[in-house]
């Protein structure tokens, strides 16, 4: 679809359902979170220390992601699997990536007053041909 809205008023199928492959998964190193990883939608990583990983670049999510114009966005959701409370995972901007918000994911904690999830999802939005911006978006 084009243009207009889309309204979902089926008070007996109210969802959405959508296909999820597997996830992908980055190594417990320094290997850039590639843009066919996050096609997947999914991204896991299970980090043995604190780990900072690039981004693709704004060209290469463009392309793979199917951002044919500015505007155009995918969301994706980055889980860390490090053991409890330990080890984090630190985003940073490839080339022609401008990031917003917290790229730190934190490793679950399972503390009953514990702030971290382990995961956190990921808006990427089309800024120009060779460009994105990525938010945090939870």
């Amino acid at each position: 679809m084009s243009t207009g809205n889309v309204y979902m008023r089926n008070s007996s199928n109210p969802d959405v359902i959508k296909y999820q492959g597997d996830q992908a998964t980055t190594d417990d190193g320094t290997t850039a979170v590639s843009a066919a990883n996050i096609l997947r939608g999914i991204v896991t990583c299970t980090p043995t220390a604190d780990r900072s990983k690039a981004t693709d670049t704004g060209t290469n999510f463009v392309d793979e992601l199917f951002l044919v114009t500015n505007n155009d966005a995918f969301d994706f959701t980055f889980i860390n699997l490090a053991g409890d409370g330990t080890s984090f995972v630190t985003l940073t901007a490839g080339t022609n990536v401008t990031l917003v918000g917290s790229m730190v994911i934190p490793a679950p904690d399972a503390a009953e007053d514990a702030y971290a999830s382990g995961s956190a999802k990921f808006r990427i939005r089309r800024t120009a041909a060779d460009a994105v911006t990525l938010y945090r978006i939870g």
